[in-house]
Order: C-alpha cells, then structure tokens, then sequence
C-alpha cells in the first residue's frame, strides 16, 4: 500500500467512525452526509482489504485491524492539526481559538464561572466548550486533539498522556442546615448506615470509593436515589433527611451541614490530563495554568 494512492481525508472520517461508533454520528462530526460516510468507508475497506467496522445494532465496532491502526492515524492526524492550529506564539488578547475541555457536571460547577471570568478579562475573544467525554474516549480524544484537557479521577495510563493531581478534598457527611444530624456532635457509623443515602454515577449499577471502604469493613449503606449528577443534590436534601457523600469543598459551596465520616475513605482525587504533544503549544500552557489557578481559587471558597 503507496500512501499517494489514498485521500487523507478519508482518515478524518475513519476516525470520526472509530470515535463515534456510527456512520450517521461521523458524518455529523465531519460534516457531511451519511451515504458520503459509507462511500469513503467502502474506499478505505478496499484500500485495507478489511471490513474496518462490523454494524452491531444501531452502531459499528471495529474490527481487529482497524484497533491495531487506529491509534498511528488518530497520532497523525493530530500531528497535522496542531501544525494548522498552534503558531510559534500565542496573543490571548487578539487569539479566537476555541479550547475543548472534557468535565463533568461536578468539575464544570467547580470552576467554569472562575475560569470564564478569568479568560475573559484577558482574553475576550477565546472560546471554551466543555463536554464530557466518557472515560473509554478520553485517550482517543486527547491524542486526536478533539479534546485538549480532561478532568477526570482516573485519567488515562498511556505514556503519551500527561496528567498532573489538580484537585484533592476529604469526603463528609453531608445533609440539610436543619438536619436531625446537625444537633449530634459526631456521626458513628451505626448512625451512617441507617441513614438514607444519596448515591451519584454515571452507570447503572456499581457503588462509589465510599461503598468500597465499606465493604471492605462487610458493611452496606442504604442507598435511596442513585442519580447521574450531584449538582441536583442540593434541591433535594433540601427538602429530605437524606445525606450525601461528597467532598468538603462540595458541601460548603452549596451550604450543606456535614459531619466527618466515621470510617476511612481515600479522598476524592481530580487530575487534569493532556496529550504529550501539546506541552510546547504557547495557548496550551496558558490555558493550562488558568485551569490549574481555577481549581486552586475553587478549593479555597
């Protein structure tokens, strides 16, 4: 295979196929339609001699060959983005450039209105879109510079991804300024457990760092509502007895009452990550101190 006999733009949509599991989303992302998708697919199927992707229900997945590949085209055509995006310097005042970040509901509570205040005073024309990015993705995001930061407990291993410890809090009790709780002076554990719990995931079923120290004692918690996101907690221990495990920064940014666990939990852990090539990029390393300055100026509200 001669490299001149293939259209370089069919790699843009081969891994905006890999990226998001469907014909349809990719022409979405590229921005054509989707018989333009399944015709440079079958161009790149015969280009490999491979299938590529198999249809899985409403989706595709990839086949053995297009795993093995995958990862030199997302590495090239990164290569290629950053010498279109990044100049030798970078201007915040007069810059337009857009920066994509992978937060959750949590992290963008924590330190978008901070972050915005800052980049706008210095830099009024840059843009911010944030988004999360599930944790499977964020790799693939960050080396194809679809993402340029993401915030995540459990940020990727590869070597080629840097990430440094941005945020650190304890976990606490928290509850309601008029809470029953309120009045004891400490929470025992027999007081945890029959408490009703408010439990905060993105999937289905599985428990939190709070369930593991637990079960590791042969304890459970009674879990009442399991829900996606905890910046609706607020408004509902508001009007229940329930509690809520959660940082002390948490608790205090949204008023809670909150009481000192009375086992041990490691404590909550954030880490900024990036992609190896970006650390010379002059917006990058703005951009990135600001992030940092964010969650630092957070922690101490």
């Amino acid at each position: 295979m001669k490299l001149n006999n293939l259209d370089l733009n069919l790699l843009v949509v081969f891994n905006a196929i890999y990226t998001e599991g469907s014909l349809t989303k990719a022409g979405e992302i590229v921005g054509i339609t989707q018989p333009a998708v399944s015709s440079a697919l079958s161009k790149l199927r015969s280009y490999f001699d491979d299938p590529l992707f198999i249809r899985v229900g409403q989706g595709v997945k990839p086949t053995a060959k297009t795993e093995n590949i995958i990862v030199h085209v997302q590495d090239a055509l990164a290569i290629l983005q950053r010498s279109l995006e990044q100049p030798d310097s970078f201007d915040p005042s007069v810059s337009s450039r857009t920066f994509r970040l992978s937060l959750n509901d949590i992290s963008e509570g924590r330190i978008l209105h901070i972050l915005m205040t800052k980049i706008h005073k210095v830099a009024p024309n840059v843009k911010i879109s944030s988004y999360y990015t599930s944790r499977e993705s964020i790799q693939h995001a960050l080396a194809a510079n679809e993402v340029n930061f993401a915030v995540d407990p459990f940020p990727p291993s590869e070597s080629e991804i840097k990430k440094e410890l941005i945020f650190e809090d304890e976990f606490v009790c928290g509850f309601r300024k008029d809470h029953p709780l309120a009045k004891e002076k400490n929470l025992s554990i027999e007081q945890y457990l029959e408490l009703d719990h408010i439990h905060i995931s993105g999937r289905r079923t599985g428990g939190a760092l709070v369930d593991n120290a637990l079960s590791k004692l042969q304890l459970d918690r009674k879990v009442i509502l399991r829900a996606q996101h905890y910046l609706i907690t607020p408004e509902v221990l508001k009007n229940t007895d329930m509690v809520l495990t959660c940082t002390t920064a948490f608790a205090k940014k949204h008023n809670l009452s909150y009481k000192t666990l009375p086992f041990e939990v490691a404590p909550s852990q954030f880490f900024l990550a990036w992609h190896e090539s970006n650390d010379k990029d002059p917006g990058h390393i703005w951009l990135k101190k600001l992030i940092k300055d964010a969650f630092t100026e957070a922690k101490l509200k």
